[in-house]
């Protein structure tokens, strides 16, 4: 008895003890525990280069183009505040979704660049679209939302830029392993000495033997597009704000089906079979008009010129000259030259 008495004697103090010990309040450090009120949060929605979508530039680093949209978040109010913004182009986007927290008194900008679906790269005019921007907080509940109509430009239109800053992107118009381009190569054989198209390996060992390898080769591929039956076109015209600008360039296969193509166009065909033999091509910009190339050599700065709408009827050798006249009577400031295999190092790949 005189123990079980003494355990609860011990036992009460205890309890008085703890009864009497201050009750501490341990406060929450979880970003958002104190909800910041919807009438402190501001949000303005801009879309630059005119709500104009180009998808040959949505990848990459273009030196001139923007995001889909542009977000500026601010937070008036005393607490951090977390968001959750969600932007799509339906039926042409995925969704992007990017979480931040947006600091007491603080103001950001988003950058809203949705990845464009395979139906944007294969669209063949310019769309009217919505894009849907939404902005929620911890709680998912809807802080903001607009749709904003914006313009889904041809996969094989080009913004070029101010003085074509945006130039090295035509190499995405260059599509090495296209069937229609590998059949050109097929066909050029025909044209080759015992059907041989080595690109730049194991060239004749005689003082020009490299020179004289890539020549050869640059001239079956042109005698298999002559006998495609190839016809100059004027086909660059587009719509939207940037007319002046912006180009439409087909691709290589459009080109192969349809048998005509501008300079651009044709350019691309005969640099993409360069490209496929393992050689390295360029396009060449001037004021007006653009003719292709290849260098003499993996290392060479040496480049063998053509201009290729002499086609069909014209002869290699009056490629040859008429891009050598272009170069002539153009001021060199004028000249811009894209090199394929630099383009390539830069991450532009083909469409």
């Amino acid at each position: 008895m005189g123990i079980a008495l003494a355990v609860s004697w011990s036992y009460a103090r205890k309890l008085e003890e703890s009864v009497n010990q201050p009750f501490i309040v341990r406060e929450r450090v979880e970003t958002g525990a104190v909800p910041v009120s919807p009438l402190l949060l501001h949000y303005a929605l801009e879309l630059p280069g005119r709500g104009e979508i180009f998808p040959a530039l949505t990848v990459g680093a273009p030196a001139e183009y923007w995001p889909v949209g542009i977000l500026t978040l601010t937070n008036d109010s005393e607490h951090p505040a977390l968001q959750t913004v969600s932007t799509e182009v339906p039926d042409w986007s995925r969704r992007q979704e990017q979480t931040l927290i947006l600091g007491a008194h603080e103001s950001r900008q988003l950058r809203l660049a949705p990845q464009l679906l395979p139906a944007a790269y294969q669209n063949q005019e310019i769309q009217r679209a919505p894009l849907s921007v939404r902005v929620s907080d911890e709680r998912g509940d809807v802080l903001y939302a607009q749709t904003r109509p914006v313009l889904i430009h041809s996969g094989n239109d080009i913004y070029w830029g101010q003085k074509f800053s945006n130039a090295q992107f035509v190499a995405r118009w260059v599509t090495p392993h296209d069937p229609s381009v590998l059949n050109v190569v097929s066909e050029a054989r025909a044209f080759a000495p015992a059907g041989r198209l080595a690109g730049y390996l194991n060239p004749p060992k005689t003082p020009n033997g490299l020179d004289a390898q890539v020549r050869m080769q640059a001239n079956a591929i042109f005698r298999a597009l002559s006998r495609s039956g190839i016809t100059y076109v004027s086909s660059i015209f587009t719509f939207g704000e940037h007319v002046g600008e912006a180009q439409r360039i087909r691709l290589p296969h459009e080109t192969l089906s349809l048998k005509n193509a501008n300079c651009m166009d044709v350019s691309a065909v005969f640099a993409s079979a360069m490209e496929n033999l393992g050689m390295k091509p360029v396009i060449v910009i001037i004021p007006g008009h653009a003719f292709a190339g290849v260098k003499l050599g993996e290392q060479s700065q040496q480049i063998l010129y053509l201009d290729l709408t002499v086609l069909p009827r014209g002869t290699f050798d009056q490629a040859i000259a008429r891009a050598q006249g272009w170069l002539k009577k153009t001021p060199p400031e004028q000249v811009l030259t894209v090199d394929v295999a630099s383009a390539r190092a830069m991450g532009i790949y083909p469409m």
